[in-house]
């Protein structure tokens, strides 16, 4: 049980494990900062008392020897203070920490100096609150010689073709060798366990002088071996680290570090590039080996617009296209990935200043090869047919710019007789969006046949459209306000919603909205959608924003067999849709989409999760707080997952979210937030996520407190209560977990 006093032989245990000696008497209470008198040069017995008691003591360090701490609570049973230990130099700089070690709420500690002088030891309790006696230890022994030192002052060099052997000391050590680095060469770098006691996890990083990582890698071909590639891009000294993957690796290791001529660059990649563009030119091209980049010079004048395009091509293309502008210094202004057709590059430029630029032709992945063909255009999109902008009816997504303010941009849409497309227009996300697209659709001969503000999501854009006869079809793209300016996206979207089981459109269950419009009276949407067998999934069917929204809408799901399942009217918010259903045999079920009195129509939003646990304060998932653990997963990008749990005032409660089953999640983020007043659901236009106003707030959140990256927090309420766990994954991560809780 937690809270109860680790004494007598657990204790004894604990220091002999340090090899500590019997302790001195119990010493008075000792200042909490580096005004302290007292040293540590063995044992001693202290308290802390009263709550919130912070004891410093002066330790004596030398480099090259590695100090051995442990903090025990001492005395009767129920005394316990769940001591924390922790190293400080002078200014209070925190130099090292443990709270519990060796399954137990004492603490323990190695710390290895990096300068010889004078650190402080702190013995501390957990809670403020907590009082009692405890037992602090020292012991110290000599580090073993270091063969490489640890930064960029090492004299351990590496060679080409020789393999140098080495061995990570001690716990911590890390162990920095100097290469000489030329460019046009391509270096081989692996770092293996070697000998007796090999070191068990290795992991390989290629720096420079200041630190900054220029390659990494943990475990290569299938092993827990590491191997990199490294390409520099100036000459002069790099340095290669080997270390264990975590501090307890110790043992010996070989490196190796092999070169080899890469082939010769035809086009160089810097401010002193040979490589040349005009504007109105074209130019063929090849990614010559893995990370190769071609810059070309191209002079703009300030105030006019420029359209690069870059494009897969030849008998070995380069796969996925990037395409990045630099400024006189090369300093990156504007980039594009998949802006043109398919993965091709699009980008639309306005030079703020006449001069040399510079183009850059490369991959998506950086380590791509092939040919390519960047085309350089002068002027912007013609706003009228004579554009040479163009859109594929079966697919397609354009990334584009409106400059100077009021511009408009046209792009040629050819459609076969009754061919049906999609068309969206969006912000891009970026500080230069324009904020509020607008859509025109303009038949073969100039006439306008539909527009739309915001049918899309929030101010984006929205046009569902059949052709009434083959031709040449104009879409134009501008802002709603006269003077609008700033970057757009558009899309297309080949064909109708499926109005039958037999043409449905497909349905991710990975939480992507589909926007689309009940067009007459009497018409169903079908939607397609894989379900797994057991597994719980969201179905939210709601109005579109903004004007044309499907006023009362009604989902109903159908197995493979056409029969119903499920039907929902009103389970969402006000008149909205929303269905959780329990797939019971898996495979391919249908979503349809109608209004509920069969006449109305509109524009309505669809989207599936495929997860059964609600990211928003309306949770139904309920926690004990004494002692409980869900398993789960994170489904998608951005989902979060929460739970409501009730927490008494002034207990303390350890709550854990851990990566678990066949795929973990591999960065849980926990925090806990106090319910109240003013908390809302995000709402169905994005994954769930929790808004909180006033009347809520977070009150304590962790990242990587538990094992590895799992998260874990303490946390004593000061207001008993409703209280919500929310579990996320750090970058975007998705995978399964386990929360706990256990009262403490």
């Amino acid at each position: 049980m937690r809270g109860k006093l680790l004494f007598g032989a657990a204790a004894a245990a604990l220091m002999a494990t340090f090899g500590f000696a019997p302790a001195s008497a119990q010493t008075a209470d000792q200042p909490g900062d580096a005004s302290t008198t007292a040293t540590l040069t063995g044992n001693v017995d202290g308290e802390i008392s009263p709550g919130s008691d912070t004891d410093w003591y002066r330790l004596e360090v030398q480099t090259g020897r590695r100090y051995n701490l442990a903090l025990a609570g001492i005395g009767a049973e129920g005394q316990a203070i769940d001591p924390m230990l922790s190293v400080y130099d002078a200014q209070g700089n925190q130099l090292a920490f443990n709270d519990d070690a060796n399954g137990t709420l004492n603490s323990a500690l190695r710390y290895v100096p990096q300068q010889t002088g004078i650190v402080y030891v702190e013995a501390r309790a957990f809670s403020a609150e907590a009082t009692g006696a405890y037992r602090l230890g020292v012991s110290a022994e000599d580090v073993p010689p270091d063969d490489a030192g640890g930064d960029a002052s090492t004299r351990a060099r590496v060679a080409v073709d020789r393999t140098s052997n080495g061995n990570i000391e001690y716990e911590g050590d890390i162990d920095w060798y100097r290469l000489s680095a030329r460019t046009g060469n391509r270096y081989n770098i692996t770092l293996a366990g070697a000998g007796e006691g090999g070191l068990g996890d290795p992991v390989l990083r290629v720096l420079d002088r200041d630190g900054n990582v220029l390659a990494e890698n943990d475990d290569a071909d299938g092993s827990l071996n590491s191997a990199l590639q490294f390409i520099p891009a100036a000459n002069g000294d790099v340095f290669i680290e080997a270390r264990g993957y975590g501090d307890g690796y110790t043992g010996g290791y070989a490196l190796d570090v092999s070169a080899e001529r890469l082939p010769r660059d035809n086009v160089g990649n810097s401010t002193s590039t040979g490589g040349r563009i005009n504007a109105g030119q074209t130019i063929n091209g090849t990614l010559d080996f893995p990370s190769d980049a071609d810059w070309y010079r191209v002079r703009l004048t300030e105030g006019e617009s420029y359209r690069f395009t870059l494009d897969a091509s030849g008998d070995s293309p380069i796969g996925d296209p990037l395409i990045r502008l630099r400024d006189s210094r090369g300093e990156e202004v504007a980039v594009d990935d998949d802006g043109g057709d398919g993965l091709n590059s699009y980008l639309e430029f306005t030079a703020s200043s006449t001069g040399t630029y510079y183009v850059e032709a490369s991959s998506f992945t950086g380590d791509a090869t092939g040919g390519y063909t960047l085309a350089a255009r002068t002027g912007d999109i013609p706003a009228d047919a004579s554009t040479d902008a163009s859109l594929s009816p079966e697919g397609d997504y354009r990334e584009g710019v409106l400059s100077p303010a009021g511009d408009r941009d046209w792009y040629r849409l050819t459609l076969a007789d009754a061919q049906a497309v999609r068309i969206g227009m969006q912000v891009t996300g970026t500080p230069d969006s324009i904020g509020d697209p607008y859509l025109v659709l303009y038949g073969p001969d100039g006439a306008e046949l539909a527009r739309d503000d915001d049918g899309g999501d929030g101010l984006n854009s929205y046009l569902e459209f059949q052709a009434t006869a083959a031709g040449n079809y104009f879409v134009e793209a501008r802002g709603f306000t006269e003077d609008a300016a700033g970057r757009y996206a558009l899309n297309v979207v080949g064909g109708e919603v499926g109005d039958n089981m037999e043409g449905a459109d497909a349905l991710s269950a990975m939480g992507d909205p589909r926007t689309s419009m009940i067009g007459a009276a009497g018409d169903v949407d079908w939607f397609a959608i894989e379900l797994v067998e057991g597994r719980p999934y969201r179905f939210y069917l709601d109005s579109a924003e903004g004007d044309g929204a499907l006023a009362d809408p009604l989902l109903t799901l159908y197995d493979a067999t056409g029969a119903q399942v499920a039907q929902d009217d009103d389970g969402g918010h006000g008149l909205n849709s929303y269905l959780y259903f329990a797939s019971p045999t898996g495979g391919t079920y249908f979503a349809a989409v109608s209004s509920y009195d069969g006449q109305s129509t509109g524009r309505y939003t669809l989207r599936a999760v495929d997860t059964d646990v609600p990211g928003h304060a309306y949770t139904d998932e309920i926690l004990d707080a004494a002692d409980d653990t869900r398993a789960s997963r994170i489904e998608i990008p951005g989902d979060i997952d929460v739970y409501r749990l009730t927490l008494e005032a002034g207990v303390t409660y350890q709550i854990e979210a851990n990566g678990s089953g066949g795929t973990p999640l591999a960065d849980p983020f926990l925090s806990l937030v106090q319910e109240g007043a003013g908390m809302e659901d995000a709402g169905p236009n994005g994954p769930d996520a929790l808004i909180v106003r006033q009347g809520g707030h977070q009150v304590a959140s962790d990242d990587d407190s538990g094992p590895g990256n799992d998260a874990r927090l303490r946390f004593r309420p000061e207001a008993s209560g409703d209280y919500l766990i929310q579990v996320s994954g750090l970058s975007n991560a998705v995978g399964g977990y386990e929360v706990k809780i256990a009262r403490q």
